[in-house]
Order: structure tokens, then C-alpha cells, then sequence
């Protein structure tokens, strides 16, 4: 089986058009990732409306500003 140039070229176009997908893609997913890792972190306090970011484990946490006790997770009403 012999190979041309213009079969190099093309296999060489293909190769190099999935590995740029290939980062892409892994580009997207790990941002996307990061993203809800950060909306996580995120807590708004449900007395004062103090956003802040927590970064224990904890479900409930304290406001920094006005030391009330706020669940991860919830938004305040409206």
C-alpha cells in the first residue's frame, strides 16, 4: 500500500482538525466544571442580602457581615 502526498496532507488536515476538537471540547468541560464549582462557593445571606463565598463543607454557614446563620444552596426570596 503506498501513500501519496496528497493522502499525507489529508491525513495530516484530519489528524490535526480532531486534535483541535479533542482540546476544545476538554476546553469546555473544565470550564463548565469550574463554573459549578464556583456557584457553589457562592452563599447570599438571607438577612442582609451579603453575597460571600464559603469554601468549607459546612450546609450552614455565617454571614461575615451580619453573623447570621445562611443554608448553602438556598437564594432569598423575593
Amino acid at each position: 500500500m503506498e501513500f501519496s502526498i496528497t493522502d499525507f496532507v489529508v491525513w495530516v488536515l484530519l489528524g490535526s482538525a480532531a486534535l483541535v476538537l479533542g482540546c476544545a471540547l476538554i476546553s469546555r468541560w473544565r470550564h463548565a466544571r469550574t463554573e459549578r464549582r464556583g456557584l457553589a462557593r457562592r452563599v447570599i445571606c438571607r438577612l442582609c442580602l451579603h453575597p460571600f463565598e464559603d469554601f468549607s463543607r459546612e450546609t450552614i454557614v455565617t454571614c461575615p457581615a451580619c453573623h447570621a446563620k445562611t443554608a448553602k444552596g438556598t437564594r432569598p426570596g423575593p
